[in-house]
């Protein structure tokens, strides 16, 4: 059986909410998602009409510090190679 995927993007956590409830409504499993496909808790966001904002998790923060580390050690290789073109 094939497994279909349909998405919907809204800032409007009203509508999120009604938009999920129709599709459970016809049968279908739904839920709502950030930005970052992580699970948004319904009951906050009917309470408070507001998301509780997504944190990294550690896999992001990692590869974030790799990124940074590797643009920092090859704006430094560049740096001194044409430092050594300089001298030559």
């Amino acid at each position: 059986m094939t497994t279909w995927i349909i998405k919907s993007v809204t800032d409007d956590p009203d509508r999120a909410l009604e938009i999920v409830q129709d599709q459970r409504i016809k049968g279908h499993t739904a839920w709502i998602e950030d930005e970052n496909g992580r699970g948004v808790d319904e009951q906050a966001l009917k309470i408070g009409n507001k998301a509780e904002l997504a944190k990294p998790t550690l896999y992001e923060r990692g590869k974030g510090a790799l990124i940074f580390v590797a643009a920092a050690v090859a704006a430094i290789g560049t740096l001194y190679l044409i430092g050594l073109w300089v001298d030559h």
